[in-house]
C-alpha cells in the first residue's frame, strides 16, 4: 500500500479490503488493524473454513447472531481485537491454500513467515500449524556434536565455494540448495511461541556467534540474512552477555584445562605445542562468541602424529559434548 493511499484511509476513516482475502461469496467479515499501514483491513471469509480448522471459531459462529449485529457489505462483521492484519493474512494463507504449506515450511526463512500464523494458531487453537512449526524447528537445529560438525563442514565448504567462484562440476551440485540454520532471532521467538524450549539455547548460541562480526556467508549468499536484532527483548540481550561470561568460566574450570597431561611424543612432530595452541583457540573463541562446536581443526592436526591426533580428537569430542550438555545452563 502506497503512502498516499494510507493517508487517505486515515483521513477519511476508510478501511481497505484485503487484496487476497476479500472473497465475494464469503459470509463473514473480519476486521484487523495493520500496524505497518496504520489502518484497519477487511477480510471477507467463509465461516465453514474457519470453523473446520478452529474450535474457537466453531464455538463463536455456532451461536446465533443478535438482531443488531454489526454488518459490512450485508454480512456480519467481527472485530479481531489484538490481531495484526499481516498475521491474519498469513494465517489465512495456511487455512485457504494448502498447496502453499510445503513451500512455507521448506523455506529458509520459515521462522519469520510462521511467527505471525503461530501466534494466531495458539489464540484460535489451530494445533496442526503449531505442530508443523515445532517439527520444522526441531529438524532445523542440530542437537548433537556430530550434527554440528557435519553442519560446520558444509558451512565451511559453502564459504570456500562462494570465495572461489564457479563450482567444480565433478564435485559440486549447483542446483542443490545450501543447508543453512534458520535466522536465530525469529527462531527464538518462534520456539517460545511453540514451546520448543530445546531449540532456544541452540538459537542463542548461533546468535552469539553472529554478534561480534558479520557471518562469513552474509556477503556471498542470499540465504544468510542478518538477524533482526530489534526484535530481541532486553532480557535476552542480558542473557547473551551472561552466557558469554559463563562459557569462559566453565572452560577455565574444565577438568582438562589446561590440556590433559601429555606424555612426551617421540614422533619428532610438534604435538604438544599443537594441543596447547588448539586449547588456547577454544578459550579465545569462548571468550568472544562461544564458537567451539563449529571450529575446524583439520589444518592444525595435520602437524600431529597419528596417536596424538587420535587422542586429541577424542578429547575435543568429549569437550564439545560437555559444552553442548551445559548449553541450557549458559543461557538460563
Amino acid at each position: 500500500m502506497t503512502v498516499g493511499i494510507r493517508l487517505l484511509y486515515r483521513r477519511y476513516g476508510l478501511r481497505p479490503r484485503d487484496s487476497d482475502f476479500y472473497i465475494e461469496d464469503g459470509n463473514i467479515v473480519l476486521v484487523a488493524d495493520s500496524e505497518k499501514d496504520n489502518c484497519a483491513v477487511l477480510f471477507r471469509l467463509h465461516k465453514s473454513i474457519l470453523m473446520k480448522h478452529s474450535t474457537v471459531f466453531a464455538d463463536m459462529f455456532s451461536m446465533p447472531s443478535p438482531p443488531n449485529v454489526e454488518k459490512y457489505d450485508d454480512v456480519p462483521l467481527v472485530r479481531m481485537a489484538g490481531d495484526d492484519a499481516d498475521a491474519l493474512r498469513d494465517f489465512m494463507k495456511l487455512l485457504y491454500n494448502p498447496e502453499c504449506i510445503s513451500t512455507i515450511f521448506n523455506a529458509n526463512d520459515f521462522t519469520t513467515k510462521l511467527l505471525g500464523p503461530c501466534k494466531m494458531a495458539r489464540k484460535y487453537q489451530v494445533d496442526w500449524i503449531r505442530n508443523m512449526a515445532v517439527e520444522c524447528l526441531q529438524n532445523s537445529w542440530p542437537s548433537t556434536v556430530l550434527g554440528w560438525r557435519e553442519f560446520a563442514e558444509e558451512e565451511n565448504a559453502q564459504v570456500m565455494r562462494a570465495i572461489q567462484g564457479d563450482p567444480d562440476p565433478r564435485w559440486d551440485d549447483p542446483t542443490s540448495p545450501p543447508r543453512v540454520l534458520p535466522e536465530p532471532v525469529s527462531s527464538i521467538l518462534l520456539a517460545r511461541e511453540c514451546d520448543v524450549t530445546a531449540v532456544l539455547p541452540l538459537a542463542f548460541l548461533d546468535l552469539l556467534q553472529r554478534l561480534p562480526e558479520p557471518h562469513p556467508m552474509d556477503q556471498y549468499d542470499e540465504y544468510y540474512k542478518k538477524a533482526d536484532l530489534n526484535l530481541l527483548p532486553a532480557d535476552d540481550w542480558r542473557r547473551l552477555f551472561r552466557a558469554r561470561e559463563r562459557m569462559a568460566a566453565w572452560f577455565r574450570y574444565y577438568p582438562s584445562s589446561p590440556p590433559y597431561d601429555l606424555r612426551p611424543c617421540l614422533s619428532g612432530k610438534s604435538c604438544e605445542a599443537t594441543v596447547h595452541r588448539i586449547w588456547l583457540k577454544f578459550g579465545n573463541q569462548l571468550g568472544v562468541c562461544g564458537d567451539i562446536l563449529r571450529i575446524s581443526l583439520e589444518h592444525e592436526m595435520e602437524k600431529m602424529c597419528a596417536a596424538c591426533k587420535s587422542r586429541l580428537e577424542a578429547e575435543v569430542g568429549t569437550l564439545q559434548g560437555e559444552f553442548l550438555r551445559e548449553l541450557p545452563n549458559f543461557f538460563c
